[in-house]
């Protein structure tokens, strides 16, 4: 049920937030590269063989190279010529297989390296181990807004609101300028391959200080 409300209050705040030193996560994806290319194993095949040779393979397994004739003709022959074309095609379609799913790897590494990267440069350029973030809590009769100017994850997000003492409390992010992913403190110890979590210019110490400092603008009101 609408009722008239007329609170509206604004409160403006700077926060001093610990920024990341990326020289070991950038070592460690150069390493896992090196790795990787090592796997890389010759085939015979290119792209324009591979892709009807293993259509074959995949449609006519058991007798993909020829008309089943032929493979029962060989065999009373007590032949296997046409058995091991197939033996070593299929070790060629597997190698293939493999070094695609290892250059798919070498992507999301280069891609997550040249991110880290460049935060790290932008950090040394900076000169300062903080990165200060306006932080803006909004009051509109009963609806709370803060904002932050990061793509804070879900988590964080249903937290605050969890902890806020106003039932209506929402957060904003990418609000007033932007400062990346902002990832909970946990993920950063479960880094997986997507381009986020290389995108962070936040120590996860982070986390703790928004938190505190969100909850304490909130309790002001």
């Amino acid at each position: 049920m609408c009722k008239e409300d007329d609170r509206l209050r604004v409160l403006n705040e700077t926060l001093a937030l610990p920024r990341a030193d990326d020289a070991k996560r950038i070592a460690e994806p150069e390493e896992q590269r090196t790795q990787l290319v090592e796997s890389l194993r010759g085939t015979t095949l290119n792209l324009k063989t591979f892709l009807p040779l293993v259509v074959k393979y995949r449609l006519w397994p058991e007798f993909p190279s020829y008309y089943s004739r032929r493979y029962l003709y060989e065999k009373q022959l007590g032949r296997e010529n046409l058995r091991r074309l197939d033996a070593e095609d299929r070790r060629n379609i597997e190698q293939y297989i493999r070094n695609i799913h290892t250059m798919e790897q070498l992507t999301r590494i280069n891609t997550n390296l040249r991110l880290l990267r460049k935060h790290q440069a932008e950090a040394a350029a900076a000169g300062t181990k903080a990165i200060d973030v306006e932080l803006v809590r909004l009051r509109v009769g009963d609806l709370v807004l803060l904002t932050f100017p990061g793509e804070s994850t879900v988590q964080i997000g249903l937290d605050i609101k969890r902890a806020s003492p106003h039932e209506l409390t929402f957060v904003a992010g990418y609000t007033n300028g932007y400062i990346h992913y902002a990832p909970t403190a946990e993920q950063p110890r479960n880094m997986g391959r997507s381009q986020e979590d290389s995108d962070c210019l936040l120590t996860p110490q982070w986390h703790g200080l928004f938190e505190a400092k969100a909850l304490e603008m909130l309790r002001a009101l």
